[in-house]
């Protein structure tokens, strides 16, 4: 008899023990057991889970959905679980690049893709030769993960390539200290092809890289742009024209392009003498010469290379 209340007191002890322990979830948990768990044991199978972690307003996407519950969700608790990145993942950058991981990275992986879009929404969009160069070379600290403002002034990255620069030398001609006064972003050079020589075109005929062909004696300064200041001895020695005994003026704009000496349009031609660029003579010649055929003597001309003499209608 003594046996027997010991057993139904033992009895009583667990069955109070089985319905009235609370859930390890945490206090008003009141989701069923079965979305998340199976009768063979407690483990939680993430393939075959039935509840929808975007009711929650974080959805399991990228790696998200792979790791286990509990390294989100401390000693089981899912109420009041914090969703931002820098709660859960350690901030490599040293707060140098704020905590709103999302903006380089994506939950599929840690590897940034969009560096250039990213550089544009910035300080310093990448354009020209800061396409190709390393992040390290710009964002140089102890950590190579800490990418601290920097400051967007090029002399702060290029002061040993002005200091070195030779041709021109920098220093003796007391050029500034602002790279983009005479250099392009837009370029991956630092020689003429990106040289912003906008009082002076640098394309066509003039789209040279020695810089001294015009600046002669090292002068980068003060050089007459007009064209017959550097090309007079062209001017003077051309015979076909003969520029001086045809008395053409020494503005070679008024004749050439700066894209070269040829082709050269003489277009005071209609005006002075007869027709040549419009009306019926507009497009039946090739060169000066097929009416002028005496190069030293633009005087005279002839017809008859187009024109038979013995029709006249031709």
């Amino acid at each position: 008899m003594r046996n027997l209340s010991q057993i139904v007191i033992a009895l009583l002890i667990l069955s109070g023990f089985l319905f009235g322990q609370k859930s390890p979830h945490g206090k008003n948990f009141n989701m069923k057991c079965s979305t998340c768990h199976t009768t063979d044991n407690w483990k939680v199978d993430l393939q075959n889970v039935k509840f929808d972690h975007s009711n929650t307003g974080f959805s399991l996407v990228g790696q998200h959905k792979t790791i286990r519950c509990g390294l989100c969700h401390k000693q089981l608790k899912f109420s009041g679980t914090p969703n931002n990145c820098a709660d859960c993942h350690k901030d490599v950058h040293q707060n140098s690049v704020g905590f709103d991981c999302a903006r380089c990275h994506t939950p599929n992986t840690w590897v940034v893709t969009n560096i250039m879009e990213i550089h544009e929404n910035g300080r310093f969009p990448l354009s020209g030769a800061h396409q190709t160069v390393d992040c390290y070379q710009c964002h140089k600290t102890e950590s190579q993960l800490n990418f601290a403002p920097l400051g967007v002034d090029c002399f702060q990255c290029h002061e040993a390539q002005y200091f070195a620069t030779n041709n021109p030398n920098h220093i003796q001609l007391g050029l500034g200290t602002n790279c983009e006064e005479c250099h392009s972003l837009f370029t991956s050079s630092w020689g003429s092809a990106g040289f912003l020589h906008g009082f002076f075109p640098l394309r066509g005929g003039h789209a040279i890289s020695d810089c001294s062909v015009c600046h002669a004696a090292n002068t980068y300064k003060g050089l007459d742009p007009d064209c017959n200041s550097c090309h007079n001895a062209n001017y003077l020695s051309t015979n076909n024209p003969n520029h001086i005994s045809v008395q053409f003026s020494t503005d070679c704009a008024f004749c050439h392009s700066i894209d070269g000496w040829r082709p050269a349009d003489y277009k005071e031609h209609d005006a002075l003498y007869f027709k040549i660029y419009s009306g019926t003579h507009e497009g039946e010649w090739d060169a000066c010469s097929d009416c002028h055929t005496s190069p030293s003597n633009y005087s005279t001309y002839s017809c008859l290379k187009c024109h038979d003499s013995n029709n006249p209608g031709d």
